[in-house]
């Protein structure tokens, strides 16, 4: 048989002798994977009175915002007519403010139907460091979750491997942030993920050498003409509208890759396949910069200075937790009694085509996320938090963003650190102490949580 995430078939077996591995920490609460969701986390939970250990596996904290350098962050803002309102506070909106003192962050920017938060990539890993820091939370990098250990149903703690070996952290509760639910499989929680209905990954880079003043008055509708065109002349885009933003004079920031092999996905799961979509998506840089020299004002002396260290990976695993959010729930303003955070991004979905799928929600609207997609379904000690929550595939695309993550993860925060000061099971947490803690931290629950008496 073959083994998981693989399509080579096993060629023989190992038996590996019985060992101990060292339990080098044991704290309240164990954060795996430093991203969006992770560093949130981890800051709402040490916030919160907790003893936290973040483990990353790069060497800097972020996640897709810092390692595929996502360029905006999304999920932040609803419209209505000429107003911009915000459904996500808290630690997002702190991390907002810090960039923006920095100088990393200049927004937010309107497009579309929508507006998001455009932000410096090595700004922000830099600020990560500062809030980590004045936090006190200890961290481990270049540590690869590879087990987990569990009392019963109960997730105990966590293995790793890292340059000095094999060690353990245990913990009362374990927080998965690493964005492919890597942990809850560890775990044997169920989850659904389907190669063939994924959302196409994309490489993300940056051009020097723009006239940005020239580039930035470029319309997505008049970028979307210019690539028409480039592909008219022979060029084999796979995709023709993007994103573009400014970070900085004479830099432009691209989202515009799409990834597919033979009209379909790669299997992320398989290391075959993510070994040629990563090398697939920097064969495509070439052709938008010939593409950009020659179609796009501004771009006539650009040149690629910067490539995600890693491709840009929208959809996985998708664990199924307590309660499995619906398309219904995003498009028809959901409210939850258990409502964690709020999202007003539209379900946008990258098929393997050229052209993406947008359905927005109705202006000034916004929809609920409930405590419960953080819940692994018969699993304890264990959330979920970020884009392998509780979603299916079409709600999913609409969650997924950095903002909501970051809702999502200062929430697991909170509960984490309730159920350690109580000696409580995640299930027996009071919610709604939850729910008053986040809206002191400054967080957006929506008006009828913010209204009621908690």
């Amino acid at each position: 048989m073959p083994s998981a995430g693989s399509s080579q078939p096993d060629i023989g077996f190992v038996t590996e002798p019985a060992r101990q591995t060292p339990v080098r920490e044991d704290v309240d609460v164990l954060v795996v994977g430093g991203g969006a969701a992770g560093l949130a986390a981890a800051v709402s939970a040490v916030r919160n009175g907790a003893r936290v250990l973040l483990v990353e596996r790069y060497g800097f904290l972020g996640g897709t915002l810092t390692n595929v350098t996502l360029g905006s962050i999304c999920g932040m803002y609803t419209i209505d007519g000429d107003e911009i309102m915000q459904v996500a506070g808290g630690f997002v909106a702190e991390l907002v403010e810090r960039l923006k003192k920095a100088g990393g962050a200049n927004g937010p920017l309107r497009w579309l139907e929508t507006a998001s938060m455009p932000y410096d990539a090595p700004t922000l890993r830099l600020v990560a460091d500062e809030i980590i820091d004045e936090c006190g939370i200890r961290v481990s990098f270049h540590a690869a979750a590879v087990g987990v250990m569990k009392d019963g149903s109960r997730v105990s703690g966590v293995i790793f491997e890292d340059r000095a070996g094999r060690w353990a952290a245990r913990a009362r509760t374990v927080i998965d942030c690493t964005g492919n639910g890597d942990i809850a499989a560890h775990a044997g929680a169920a989850f659904e993920y389907d190669p063939a209905l994924l959302q196409a990954p994309t490489t993300m880079f940056r051009f020097a050498g723009v006239d940005t003043e020239r580039a930035s008055g470029i319309t997505r509708a008049e970028l979307h003409d210019r690539l028409e065109r480039a592909v008219e002349a022979g060029l084999q885009l796979p995709r023709t509208a993007g994103g573009m933003f400014s970070p900085r004079p004479g830099v432009m920031h691209l989202n515009i890759t799409r990834v597919s092999r033979d009209g379909a996905p790669p299997d992320l799961l398989d290391s075959d396949d993510l070994a040629w979509a990563e090398m697939e998506g920097r064969r495509q840089l070439a052709l938008y910069e010939q593409a950009f020299r020659r179609f796009v004002p501004g771009f006539e002396d650009c040149y690629i200075a910067d490539i995600g260290a890693e491709i840009g990976i929208r959809e996985s695993r998708r664990v199924r937790g307590d309660y499995w959010l619906e398309l219904n729930d995003v498009l028809n303003e959901a409210r939850f009694d258990d409502a964690i955070a709020c999202s007003a991004w539209p379900v946008e979905e990258h098929s393997a085509g050229r052209a993406t799928r947008w359905v927005f929600l109705k202006p000034g609207t916004y929809y609920q996320l409930p405590f419960r997609i953080m819940l692994p379904r018969g699993i304890e000690g264990l959330l979920v938090a970020g884009r392998c929550a509780s979603a299916s595939h079409d709600a999913h695309a609409s969650m997924r963003v950095a903002a909501t993550c970051m809702a999502m993860g200062e929430a697991a925060g909170v509960a984490a650190a309730f159920a350690s000061r109580e000696r409580l099971a995640l299930r027996d947490i009071d919610v709604a102490a939850v729910q008053a803690r986040l809206l002191e931290q400054g967080a957006f629950l929506g008006n009828h949580i913010s209204e009621r008496t908690l």
